[in-house]
């Protein structure tokens, strides 16, 4: 993705990079990731690029042959005596999907559709686009990467998100679900366990990318895909005994986390 400066937007598609932190660590500690933001007033796709890699790679059979190649060379390792092995430990110098998140938001058709990866299998849902509603706070102001941005407030399935707007960039969108306010969203907050701050902002010629695959992922309901992750995430170690895996090779316990839906769930009110 190449970018270029704000004044060609009227000719190209918004894009945004993101630094996105939030506390989903079994430590407890807070991570942050690179999302991407492509958008115009139709369309949009929030999302990890190098995600947006491997799937394309993977939704041709050229494709997903050409990712393991690179990956198998990446991870390969020649012993002494001319055998090969590959180590585990070299997984992240090879293409690799981390992050599932997708969401894209359609304007014409007043909806936003989910792709993610829950409870052990691919979900994807669809939202209005009118369930959002904001509280401008005009007297409390912020600048951000040189954009003078205006403050929001809204509560959004269970909890409070502060965001930052830029009217003077003429997309009525954002990062993640976020949306529906007169200029781009580049900063958003709930209590301070999931941030959003924009690090670079540009135009791009690059077309608004579609998510791949679409059909491999089953369609659901959004409460009831979160409800049965987090069931899924505190039986998780006797749903693998049930399948005859242990997670502790010993048989002993393993203790796992409870899920914290306060601290974890970007939504609450499933």
């Amino acid at each position: 993705m190449c970018f270029v400066a704000i004044p060609a937007m009227a000719q190209n598609n918004v894009a945004v990079e993101y630094d996105v932190t939030t506390h989903d660590s079994d430590s407890g500690e807070p991570y942050t990731q690179k999302m991407t933001f492509v958008a115009n007033p139709e369309k949009s796709l929030y999302f990890n690029k190098m995600s947006l890699y491997v799937d394309s790679c993977n939704s041709t059979p050229e494709g997903k042959a050409k990712l393991r190649e690179i990956q198998l060379k990446a991870w390969r390792v020649v012993q002494p005596d001319g055998t090969v092995t590959y180590d585990g430990r070299k997984l992240g110098l090879a293409p690799e999907k981390k992050i599932f998140l997708y969401v894209a938001k359609e304007s014409e058709q007043g909806k936003l559709s989910v792709y993610d990866f829950k409870a052990g299998e691919l979900w994807r849902y669809e939202e209005p686009l009118s369930e959002i509603k904001w509280t401008i706070i005009e007297d409390s102001t912020k600048n951000i990467l040189g954009f003078e941005c205006i403050m929001a407030q809204t509560d959004y399935h269970g909890r409070t998100w502060k965001a930052w707007f830029s009217p003077e960039i003429p997309v009525h969108d954002g990062p993640w679900k976020l949306h529906g306010l007169p200029g781009l969203i580049l900063g958003a907050n709930s209590d301070d366990l999931f941030i959003i701050e924009a690090k670079e902002v540009g135009s791009t010629k690059q077309e608004v990318p579609e998510a791949y695959s679409v059909n491999n992922y089953s369609k659901g309901e959004r409460k009831k895909i979160l409800a049965d992750h987090e069931h899924y995430i505190n039986n998780l170690e006797s749903i693998m005994a049930a399948q005859g895996i242990k997670i502790n090779g010993d048989g002993t316990p393993a203790n796992l986390p409870k899920y914290d839906r306060l601290r974890k769930s970007w939504e609450t009110d499933y």
